[in-house]
Formats: structure tokens, C-alpha cells, sequence
């Protein structure tokens, strides 16, 4: 039998093992259940070893895309596990509890830090997910995204039927009826006027250096945004955004097509913007998921869980609000 070759340190070789299907993982897909068991393991060397007929269901060789049931035998084979192995930026979660917003046998909703990515990717060795996994003995996934450099409410399921039924309400097209989702966004200049709702359609391209952004474009997918001016500084402006669809950088891109940039976004902003924010402590862009309000998918409780605005960008605040005051006191 082929065994991977990460570069991490490998756990001595493991006998095979039988594993009993919980109701909690009842209806999952095998090679997700496996990927859950075998932390570290390559997606490429499980999928080989379910090929190869070496897991068994029930005695049985399978595909990797069935479902599992309720007390369904799965048999794992011997081989050596990878230590788990995390993108170094994923240490800064010193104390997971206290970045819990709100948990219960089903979801579990983080206040996510910035420059912490959610899942593993090109240049990372892991993310938060993979952190999370390496750190519970619970089924975890992933219900949305944030981008590394976003901060905020970010959501687990903890049961493949929580996940299924988080992600039935959010494919919907507009999002209203079932997750409310604001975040708070400094731009980059003064804001005219009230409440707007933005309806640029964006379409997601590759840019230099393999760096995905979302365009205004006609044959773009749909998106929906609202815009609410919170506090008006000298020049940049406070918002309350609330989005109906969730497409990629949804808010960073429609704030770029209205010339009001992200304050800090290296993407969609320039660069004397982000060197004159700089001067007031905001060292990364200035986009927080501020709260997420949904009818809980297996109780069907309505929550309204609220993520408190880190204090580097507090900070930052306080500053533009003294230099408006002195602006207007001269």
C-alpha cells in the first residue's frame, strides 16, 4: 500500500480500526466522514484507499460519494498520520473560548481574528477549520467564509444535517428570509446621502498572481448589498452593510464600484489611500462581521448573535473621531 509523503512529521503507523456511525454523522458522505477521522491524511490518499478497496462499509467496498447511515461499520486501513499541521497565523487563537460567540450540540458561531484563514489553501499548510478539527473531537464544517483579512462572526455546523439545512437557507436567492448578515465597513471617503441598496452584478476573475477578485460585470452573478452610513468622518465614512447574496468580496467590490473603497483593502483600494489610513493604526482592511441573525435550522429558536468590533479597529475609531473633532474646533 502507497502511503502519502507530507512534509510534516508522521505518527507511528496505525492498525486498522472499525468505526460505528453515530446519529450525529448519520447522512454524511463517506469520504467526508473520512476526511474527519483521518486529520492530516491527503484528500488524494483517502480517495485512493476507498478506490482501492481497502475501506469497507459493512464488509463491503464503496464510492466515496455514499451516505452513511445510522450504525453503518467503517473500516479504516493501517497508515501512518500526518501530526496535524496549521497555518502559523492560526496560533494567534491562544484560548478558542474566548472567541466563542455561541454554541450548542449543532452549530458553534466564532468571532473569526483577521489574518486567520478559514480553511487551508495554495501557500497555507492549514486554516481554521483544520486548527478546529486538530482540536475537538466533534464533526465540524463550515456553513459560510470569510476572507483571511476579514474579521467576525463566522459559522459551524457540527452535524451533517445542521450543515444541509444552513446551506439549503443560503443558496436561496435573497438571503432575508432566512440568515441577516451586517457587517461593519470604514470607507474610504465621505458618503452622500442615506441608506442605499446596491445591485451590481459581479463576476469573479483570476488576477495577477492567482489572486481571485469579483468585477461589475453584465454577465456576472446576482448581488445585493445594503449600505448604511453609521458615522461620518473627515474622509472615510462608517457603515452598517447588510448582504442578501454572498458572492466573493461582495461588499469590497460594490464599495469599489461606487468609488468608496474598503478602507486598507490592498485588492480593491489604492495604495495613498491605504498609506494615509496606515497613520491612524489600520493595518489590514477594515471589514467586520458584525452579527448574523437566523432561525436555528433544528429548534427553529430565532438567534441574533453579534460579534464585538476587534480593538485594534475600535482604535482606529477613536482616532478618525478625534481628528474630526479638532478639524471642526479650528
Amino acid at each position: 500500500m502507497s502511503e502519502p509523503h507530507p512534509t510534516q512529521p508522521l505518527r507511528p503507523k496505525m492498525p486498522s480500526e472499525t468505526l460505528t456511525v453515530t446519529k450525529m454523522e448519520s447522512g454524511q458522505r463517506l469520504d467526508n466522514y473520512l476526511i474527519k477521522h483521518l486529520k492530516g491524511v491527503p484528500r488524494t490518499h483517502i480517495y485512493r484507499i476507498v478506490r482501492d478497496g481497502q475501506v469497507r462499509v459493512n464488509g463491503g467496498r464503496v464510492r466515496p460519494f455514499i451516505r452513511l447511515a445510522l450504525d453503518d461499520r467503517v473500516r479504516i486501513p493501517p497508515l501512518r498520520r500526518p501530526q496535524p499541521s496549521v497555518d502559523t497565523s492560526t496560533q494567534n487563537l491562544l484560548d478558542l473560548r474566548e472567541a466563542i460567540l455561541y454554541e450548542d450540540e449543532h452549530l458553534l458561531v466564532l468571532n473569526k481574528p483577521a489574518g486567520v484563514a478559514v480553511h487551508g489553501g495554495t501557500g497555507l499548510r492549514g486554516g481554521l477549520i483544520e486548527f478546529m478539527r486538530a482540536h475537538s473531537k466533534d464533526y465540524l464544517e463550515l456553513v459560510h467564509r470569510l476572507d483571511k483579512d476579514t474579521s467576525g462572526a463566522l459559522m459551524l455546523a457540527k452535524d451533517s444535517r445542521t450543515l444541509r439545512a444552513m446551506h439549503a437557507v443560503l443558496r436561496q436567492p435573497e438571503r432575508d428570509a432566512g440568515v441577516k448578515k451586517t457587517y461593519q465597513a470604514l470607507l474610504v471617503g465621505r458618503w452622500r446621502g442615506g441608506k442605499r441598496e446596491l445591485k451590481h452584478r459581479l463576476q469573479t476573475f483570476q488576477g495577477p498572481g492567482q489572486i481571485k477578485r469579483s468585477e461589475v460585470s453584465s454577465q456576472g452573478s446576482e448581488a445585493h448589498s445594503i449600505f448604511n452610513p453609521v458615522t461620518r468622518f473627515f474622509e472615510h465614512t462608517l457603515m452598517d452593510v447588510e448582504i442578501r447574496t454572498g458572492r466573493l468580496h461582495q461588499v469590497r467590490a460594490h464599495a469599489q464600484a461606487i468609488g468608496l473603497p474598503v478602507a486598507g483593502d490592498r485588492v480593491y483600494g489604492t495604495a495613498d489611500a491605504n498609506r494615509h489610513i496606515r497613520k491612524f493604526g489600520l493595518t489590514r482592511q477594515f471589514l467586520h462581521a458584525d452579527r448574523l441573525v437566523f432561525q436555528h435550522p433544528i429548534d427553529k429558536r430565532q438567534l441574533d448573535i453579534h460579534a464585538p468590533l476587534p480593538k485594534e479597529l475600535d482604535s482606529v475609531l477613536g482616532q478618525l473621531q478625534t481628528q474630526l473633532a479638532d478639524s471642526r474646533s479650528s
